[in-house]
This record gives C-alpha cells, sequence and structure tokens, in this order.
C-alpha cells in the first residue's frame, strides 16, 4: 500500500477454527512484521456477533487511527488504493465512507460463476451508481471501502443484530444524515464463490439480511429526520420492492403462475409479459458485462431457479429468529492463480442433490409436457421445458467448480498445469546448468503464496 508507513497499520481480524488457517495467518503475520509493516493479528476467544463482533472489538483496541478501510481475506486492492479514496474523506467531512467497485478474478470458472458475474456488475456499475448519483441510500458492500472512524462511533458501531453488519451500519449512517460516495472508476479484485453450496449460503444471507433489517429499522427510519419521501423511499422501494417483492413476484409468476397456466387453457398470460418484459429487464442487466447479452436466456432462468433460495430466506428473515447466524461462505482460490504444481487440484464435495430444486423441475417439466400433449401454448412449453432442466441441474448440483459440467474444465486445466510445471522445470534445469537464476520461478510462485483465510481490516 502506497502510504507513509509511520500512519499505517495492518489488523487482521481471525476468527478460524481450523488450525492450518491459523498457522497459516501466524506466519503471514511475523512474515509482514519482518519486512517492517506494523500488523497485528487480532483473535478471539468466541465467534459473538461473527464478522460484526470481529470489526468492532478491532475498533475497540486501536487509538489515534482516523479512518478505516476493511477488505474481506479474498480481496485485493491495488497499490493506491488509499491514495484514491481517503483524500475524498479528507475533502469532505460530511461524508461517512467510500466504496469502490467490484471486479472479480474467476467470472470464466464455471457457468455459476458467470451468472454471479452478470448480476454482481449490474448491481456495482449501474445500481449502486445511480443510487448515489441520485442522493439515496446505497449500502455500504461490506469490503473494499474506507470509513471514518468518527462516523462509526457516532452511529452506534458495529451491530449484530441481522446478518448484514454492513448494510446495517450504512444505514444508519444515512438516516443520522452522513453522506457517502460510491467510486465507479475505483476497483477491487475478489473471488467469486465456485461452489453452489458456498453460493446459496452466501445468497441466503444477503436475502434474508435486509428484511431483518427493514423489521427492526423501520421505527428509526420513520423517526428520522430524513425528508418524508425519502422515508417512503427506503421503506417501500428499497425494502419493500428491492428486497423483499421482487423475490416473491419473480418465483410465483414464473414457476407457479405460468405452469399452473398449461392445465387451466381459461387462464391467459400475454406474451409481453412472459417474454418482452423478462428480455427488456435481462438484457438491462446483462449489458454491464461484456458479452453478456450471450447469456441473457439462461441467465433469466439461473434466477428464477435461484428464486427457491431467496423465497426461503426472505421468510426466514421475517418469521425465523435462527436465520440470524452468520456462515461464512468458502472460496476457493481462484483458478487462474491456484499453484501449478502438477498435482490434481482439489475438487470441492459438496451435497450433490438439492430436494425442492428437484421437486420444482418435476412440476415445471410436467407442465410442459402437458402443454406438448394437449398441443396448446408451444411458446409457454418451450420455455418451461427449459426452466425444467436449468432446475434439474440445480437439483443435481451440476452448476458449480464441483458439478459435471465443470468436470472437464478442471481437467484442462489441471492438463495445462502439468504441461506449464514440466516445460519450467526444463527450463530451470537448463537455466542452472548456464549459471543464470531463473527469478520469475521464484517470484511466480512467492505471489500465488500470498492468500489467507482470514479477515483483513487495514488501519490508518
Amino acid at each position: 500500500m502506497d502510504w507513509p508507513r509511520d500512519r499505517f497499520k495492518v489488523q487482521v481480524l481471525d476468527d478460524s477454527v481450523d488450525q492450518k488457517t491459523v498457522h497459516l495467518v501466524d506466519d503471514k503475520v511475523l512474515e509482514w512484521r519482518e519486512r517492517g509493516l506494523n500488523v497485528e493479528c487480532l483473535r478471539r476467544t468466541n465467534r459473538q456477533g461473527y464478522k460484526a463482533g470481529a470489526l468492532k472489538e478491532g475498533l475497540e483496541v486501536l487509538q489515534d487511527y482516523e479512518f478505516v478501510a476493511i477488505f474481506d481475506a479474498d480481496f485485493k486492492p491495488e497499490p493506491d488504493f488509499l491514495v484514491n479514496t481517503v483524500p475524498y474523506l479528507i475533502d469532505n467531512p460530511e461524508v461517512g465512507y467510500v466504496q469502490s467497485r467490484w471486479i472479480f478474478t474467476n467470472p470464466e470458472e464455471s457457468y455459476l460463476t458467470k451468472a454471479q458475474e452478470i448480476s454482481l456488475n449490474y448491481h456495482c456499475k449501474c445500481e449502486q451508481f445511480v443510487h448515489f448519483a441520485s442522493g439515496s441510500f446505497f449500502n455500504f458492500n461490506g469490503t473494499a471501502g474506507v470509513w471514518r472512524r468518527e462516523t462509526i462511533q457516532q452511529v452506534g458501531g458495529w451491530n449484530s443484530r441481522t446478518t448484514v453488519e454492513d448494510m446495517d451500519l450504512s444505514l444508519r449512517t444515512y438516516v443520522n444524515g452522513w453522506k457517502a460516495i460510491y467510486l465507479t472508476d475505483i476497483t477491487c479484485l475478489n473471488e467469486l464463490p465456485a461452489s453452489f453450496r458456498a453460493y446459496r449460503t452466501q445468497q441466503h444471507r444477503w436475502t434474508c439480511g435486509p428484511v431483518q433489517l427493514a423489521r427492526r429499522a423501520a421505527r428509526d427510519i420513520w423517526s428520522s429526520s430524513l425528508p418524508f419521501w425519502r422515508k417512503l423511499e427506503l421503506i417501500f422501494c428499497y425494502f419493500g420492492i428491492r428486497k423483499f417483492a421482487t423475490h416473491w413476484v419473480c418465483i410465483c409468476f414464473f414457476c407457479g403462475l405460468v405452469p399452473l397456466s398449461m392445465f387451466t387453457p381459461e387462464v391467459s398470460i400475454p406474451l409481453w409479459a412472459l417474454v418482452h418484459l423478462p428480455v427488456v429487464v435481462t438484457l438491462s442487466t446483462a449489458i454491464f458485462t461484456p458479452r453478456g447479452w450471450m447469456h441473457c436466456i439462461l441467465y433469466v432462468m439461473f434466477e428464477n431457479a435461484m428464486g427457491i433460495v431467496k423465497l426461503w430466506a426472505v421468510i426466514a428473515g421475517k418469521f425465523r429468529p435462527a436465520a440470524q447466524s452468520w456462515v461464512v461462505t468458502t472460496k476457493l482460490g481462484s483458478s487462474d492463480k491456484r499453484p501449478n504444481t502438477g498435482a490434481a487440484a482439489p475438487v470441492p464435495v459438496a451435497c450433490r442433490f438439492y430436494a425442492a430444486e428437484m421437486l420444482m423441475s418435476l412440476f415445471v417439466l410436467t407442465a410442459a409436457l402437458y402443454g406438448v400433449i394437449s398441443s396448446a401454448r408451444w411458446s409457454f412449453s418451450i420455455f418451461l421445458g427449459l426452466q425444467g432442466l436449468v432446475f434439474l441441474a440445480f437439483g443435481f448440483n451440476l452448476v458449480d467448480c464441483g458439478g459435471l459440467l465443470a468436470l472437464r474444465r478442471e481437467k484442462l486445466r489441471q492438463a495445462h498445469a502439468q504441461h506449464i510445471t514440466a516445460h519450467a522445470l526444463r527450463l530451470t534445469t537448463g537455466l542452472q546448468n548456464t549459471g543464470t537464476c531463473p527469478v520469475w520461478v521464484t517470484f511466480q510462485h512467492a505471489a500465488k503464496a500470498e492468500k489467507a483465510n482470514a479477515e483483513g481490516v487495514l488501519r490508518m
């Protein structure tokens, strides 16, 4: 990081329970201390409050640091990240935090990661920026941003009452009159979850948390000094429509009403509702990803299939207190950054069957088959047939890096890694025989050993 070392401190917040990760974190902390960096590791004896609890305790033990930059362990900021972000806080004392834009290391690893890239690019490039530009509330994304310490303390600090502590803190910041800046030109690399199980866990938390927050923060919003129309925007547009109703409408319409209409010819669904409107919405989402339009049809079906997870998360956030448990999203390390050891890379062993998706696949495919047999609504039958196959792929877990659709890609990557390793060994042997040191090999392997499974919090 390009920042004066006497005004810079790194704090690693590690709640890991496995000894392998603990030793890895300790080794990295020691290594960077020996290289002259002011770094410490804060390890708690309990996981109370999960990520919010760790951030709260980490802030309490620090003194004389005005700004706090936060990065999850899989994020890789550029060296000039602080130089490009902190001046916005220095020059604008009314600004509580700045948020950078996410970019991704592994979108091509599987169709699961490609669909995530399309969705998150829309969120980061369009949704967040439009909210910021219009003066509306946009939430802190939990990482790759810089906070003013005074702001955190004034609005009550990190709170673990929901699974979205980042949205909770940024909402209280907005309600208390602080401003925020979204920096779409400042980017930070991170990894997309390549496991379907990890992705389901992440989406459950991201969907359940806002429902919890809306229920618990509604009174604070109504009693705040915000203009009345901003309160309505927050309650009804941001939480009511965007975070609640959208998930119900998608799953109930595409996977409920449309299949049922095949059995009741009296029910008429206009083509614009089934095709035209979804195509327009999907295209407007996909255009923020290069060549995203090529994946439009599969993407909308992917989102429909994920509707089961999101619908259950909405219900859990509303009625289940146990939904407040915070589950870590497993990351495997970007496929193009895994060491080329020549050995087979570990493929995650995940649950191969998901009953809800398989039952939905049976229902949707039955409706499609009935439409074909009755020779009615062929366009509906084609759509439902494709949607049923997507549900089937989800049910059998064929979409992630451990599924059948990605195993061949992984085998090809391993074969390529073995070829590169063999070539590097031959080159190294030749260089050593001529008395030349292969420095690039040393740097390459050193760079690929940097990742640690811990929460990195940068303190200035």
